[in-house]
């Protein structure tokens, strides 16, 4: 037998033992991950900096020490990640964590407790380069694999994106009067009975049954603009929660007090912020937020604003 012959040999060899290794490590039986049975209680993220936990109290979610409202759809959404999490490949056996983001100064640890135990510790590392998987190791296991979705996206999200920005709900129905101070005006506006012939209409245009008056506006009003005030508290959310105490707010710019059939609400509207975005407090959460200025400023304004445009 030659030496070509040989060398050729030899490649194949080397190359057949490389390809058994690959598919050893890559197509090797992957963990049985089982979704868990019973309610969640906790989940608790560590990432670098920062842990942030949730849990859950009488049927409702919070964060941290704090307390905040956290938002039902986003925790629900990371616990639907944990809980049906999926492996696709194995990628090494061995601890190879700096490469893939899972070493300690960068991983991001999740654990998961539910019937009072823990039922799930994983540890995510850096998105694969499809962006669609993440590398991922198991708590117990050193191997690193690929699971399915990009969950260090999901779970370094910031903390305003985990709270529940809705501050109350008010729908336009639901509202006997609106009273608005600005400056050094001030304006109510009134829900008025429409009359039984437009409430029986067969049209169901419902826009003829919420009529609204105005104090102290003279002459007809512009209907259309008080309706879209009436109809902007369903709900009434905030588009950010700056770290501000409310005691260092100052006088309010403008305030506006919502009389429902159950109860007054309060709001009240300070300093423009550099981002476009006004300081704001509510008599429906003890923390300061704040309100885009498009949202804010439909509600700076005086009697001669509210006059039927000709």
């Amino acid at each position: 037998m030659n030496k070509k012959v040989l060398a050729s040999l030899a490649i194949i060899s080397v190359l057949a033992v490389a390809l058994f290794i690959l598919t050893r490590e890559r197509g090797a039986d992957l963990p049985r991950i089982e979704p868990w049975s019973g309610e969640t209680e906790e989940i608790v993220i560590k990432r670098p900096g920062e842990t942030v936990r949730l849990f859950r109290e009488d049927g409702a979610w919070f964060i941290g020490e704090a307390k905040y409202p956290a938002d039902p759809k986003a925790v629900a959404g990371l616990e639907e990640k944990m809980k049906n999490l999926s492996l696709s490949d194995l990628i090494s056996e061995r601890e190879h964590y700096e490469r893939f983001d899972l070493g300690d100064d960068r991983a991001v640890e999740i654990s998961v407790r539910a019937g009072g135990k823990e039922v799930r510790r994983v540890y995510l590392g850096k998105k694969s380069s499809t962006y669609r998987h993440t590398y991922v190791r198991l708590a117990g296991r050193p191997a690193v694999y690929l699971a399915e979705g990009a969950l260090a996206d999901e779970f370094t999200k910031p903390l305003d994106d985990l709270r529940n920005r809705e501050i109350f709900s008010a729908a336009g129905s639901d509202i006997a009067s609106i009273e608005i101070r600005y400056g050094a005006s001030s304006v109510t506006l009134e829900r008025k009975d429409a009359p039984a012939a437009e409430k029986s209409a067969k049209d169901g245009d419902a826009s003829k049954e919420d009529r609204w008056g105005c104090r102290p506006c003279a002459g007809a009003v512009d209907e259309a603009r008080i309706g879209q005030i009436a109809g902007s508290f369903a709900p009434f959310s905030a588009a950010a929660f700056p770290a501000i105490e409310r005691k260092t707010l100052g006088h309010a710019r403008c305030t506006v007090r919502v009389r429902t059939r159950e109860k007054n609400i309060e709001l009240a509207f300070y300093s423009k912020m550099g981002d476009n975005r006004y300081l704001c407090t509510s008599s429906e959460t003890p923390y300061v937020f704040a309100v885009d200025a498009w949202k804010a400023e439909r509600y700076f304004v005086t009697p001669k604003d509210l006059k039927e445009k000709k």
